[in-house]
């Protein structure tokens, strides 16, 4: 899918003495996105809404030729036209650092910050709060080539369903190579496990969970305004065990409540396309496969009722997007609008649907 991109701040917490001049410098980023979603809960009812979706961060800079420190602040505040209980507010803010070590640019980065998501009625259940720190390292090799790795630690609390709170631990490592036929090659592997706040003792219950991912893509381009890429992406999970609740004799997964990554095995494969014309408008667009097999969770009819296979779901997606720069009208003022197709087809009843996005955006920074 095409996805639009907020506020980009290094994700950076480093303590260091700095010998350099510093340069304070504050940054402001606003976005205003309309959005009409002719299915907002991707599942068969095809429920559509019209949605407002306004974003805003800010940034103070303490800089300097080989440091800078930020701290930042960004809201997002989404309003549904129709179905008013999923509108909400979420926040993050946070401290952020980096450290250049060489002529080579090699940046040491690492941040903490803190995110909270507020609900309205009966999503209040889907409350969340997040305090996360994470540390990375970039190193250049041979000037064209650069190995990154790095380690994410995040603290998730649903404070209205505990049962699915945890701590979760991932750390990667991404190897990337440019050559002179203007290729680029990208190389990642990543290990992701979380332990839940609360333990049980129950026969298939999951008190933890982890899984491998590994990332291929290769970048070509074809003049200096066009390019294109391709990508596969293998997701295997190393658990089969499962967290639920059951209310009223019926059980819900944490899969089908808060789409958990480590329910399932996928693998992805996708073509990606873009186009500059001009110095004003970019074009681009991306077609991708995306197949997922549940490890624990049986698919079920309309009804309710599970059945005896476990949930496959095989998906094709399509996105395009146009973006404008009108910066000679207004310096940092962007347009753009966006287009996603998804065909999800499942061998559970309730999640075979489609979904069309429409978008348009207006962007504002400095």
């Amino acid at each position: 899918m095409i996805k639009k991109f907020a506020l980009s701040t290094f994700p950076i917490f480093y303590f260091l003495i700095l010998t350099s001049e510093i340069y304070p410098q504050f940054n402001f980023y606003s976005a205003y996105q309309i959005i009409y979603d002719d299915n907002i809960y991707n599942n068969y009812l095809n429920s559509s809404d019209l949605i407002n979706n306004l974003q805003l961060g800010s940034a103070y800079n303490f800089e300097s030729e080989v440091n800078n420190l930020q701290f930042y602040y960004e809201g997002v505040f989404g309003d549904y036209k129709t179905n008013k209980i999923k509108s909400f507010n979420s926040h993050k803010i946070g401290f952020v650092n980096t450290h250049l070590f060489s002529e080579d640019f090699n940046p040491l980065n690492a941040g903490i910050n803190y995110t909270f998501r507020n609900n309205r009625d009966e999503f209040e259940l889907y409350d969340f709060r997040q305090l996360s720190a994470y540390i990375n390292y970039r190193q250049s090799i041979k000037e064209t080539n650069f190995l990154l790795s790095g380690y994410i630690f995040q603290r998730n609390e649903y404070t209205n369903f505990s049962v699915f709170s945890n701590y979760e631990h991932k750390a990667f490592i991404k190897w990337i190579s440019n050559f002179e036929s203007q290729t680029s090659l990208m190389l990642s592997s990543e290990f992701d496990y979380k332990s839940y706040f609360d333990k049980y003792n129950f026969e298939g219950y999951a008190n933890e969970g982890s899984f491998i991912k590994l990332h291929l893509n290769i970048g070509q381009s074809f003049s200096e305004n066009t390019g294109g890429n391709i990508f596969l992406i293998y997701r295997k999970n190393l658990t089969d065990k499962s967290r639920y609740v059951v209310n009223d004799s019926l059980i819900y997964y944490e899969e089908e409540i808060f789409n958990d990554l480590y329910a399932f095995d996928s693998f992805d494969a996708g073509i990606g396309f873009t186009k500059i014309i001009g110095d004003e408008v970019k074009v681009s667009s991306e077609i991708r496969y995306s197949g997922r097999f549940f490890n624990s969770l049986f698919a079920t009819d309309l009804f309710g009722t599970e059945l005896t296979d476990l949930r496959k779901d095989d998906q094709i997606s399509f996105g395009i997007g146009v973006e404008y720069d009108l910066e000679k009208l207004i310096n940092g003022l962007i347009l753009s609008a966006t287009f996603n197709y998804i065909r999800n087809k499942s061998n559970d009843f309730y999640y075979d649907y489609s979904n069309q996005i429409f978008s348009i955006s207006v962007d504002y920074g400095f």
